[in-house]
């Protein structure tokens, strides 16, 4: 009895060891585009991007080892140390609706059933190489659309990008949705029909806005136009802090 129980112990301390090795030898692989050590913290000069939060936790071990089961899994996994721990994040997305498509992968391809799209701040360098790396990506089936990143087509304003100062201005807002192409349609329908009509990206959704004035009186007026050669009834006149021309 006692020596079935030390080969099972035998065994299982095998076992360990194989995984431990393994997952030493994932990080030491080179092949693998997502192998480097990424943690970030906090950083208001960075850039926004969207992210999918697989996981949290206080201890630094605990969050290595969900973030090297991501990496096992093909998917671009970095640490955000924050308020005493981290999180565990995969991709680095410049709109909501390609953050969303990651996640449906991960959800697909893991055990990380509750991921969830989420916003935060990284350097330029590091989106700029998940870029690269993702274009290439043997385990994404469909096709990310980067256009927008640095020139959308069209008017746009990135609130989130622009560190400049602003001034509080007066606008007819038209819609708003979580849809970056679904704010493009519509503000290129505003734009055909002769509205200065743009989009402004906020965290986590997008505002189709028209007309930039000085005074309410001027927006109202726009807005009545605007009700008027849509035939939409719900834009409506809002003040919001836009950058200085």
């Amino acid at each position: 009895m006692k020596k079935t129980f030390r080969s099972v112990i035998a065994l299982l301390l095998a076992a360990l060891t194989v995984c431990s090795l393994s997952v030493v030898a994932f990080a030491e692989d080179q092949t693998c585009p997502y192998a480097d050590e990424q943690i970030y913290q906090a950083d208001e000069n960075q850039v926004f991007v969207y992210t999918v939060q697989v996981s949290a936790g206080c201890s630094r071990s605990g969050a290595e080892r969900v973030r090297s089961y991501m990496l096992s899994k093909g998917f671009d996994s970095f640490l955000f140390e924050v308020d005493g721990g981290y999180r565990i994040m995969c991709g680095k997305f410049p709109h909501a609706e390609e953050a969303w498509a990651y996640c449906d992968l991960i959800h697909e391809k893991t055990d990380r059933g509750t991921a969830y799209v989420t916003d935060v701040r990284l350097p330029q360098d590091a989106i700029d190489a998940f870029a690269e790396s993702f274009r290439h990506d043997p385990l994404v089936a469909y096709k990310i659309d980067f256009r927008g990143w640095e020139n959308p087509s069209g008017p746009f304003i990135d609130m989130a990008l622009n560190e400049e100062e602003t001034a509080p201005v007066y606008a007819v807002q038209y819609g708003a949705g979580l849809s970056f192409k679904g704010a493009e349609r519509t503000r290129d329908m505003l734009i055909e029909k002769g509205f200065d009509a743009y989009v402004v990206r906020m965290p986590f959704f997008y505002l189709i806005l028209a007309g930039k004035f000085d005074n309410k009186d001027d927006a109202t007026a726009l807005r009545d136009e605007i009700r008027n050669a849509t035939d939409h009834w719900d834009p409506y006149v809002r003040e919001i802090q836009l950058p200085k021309a």
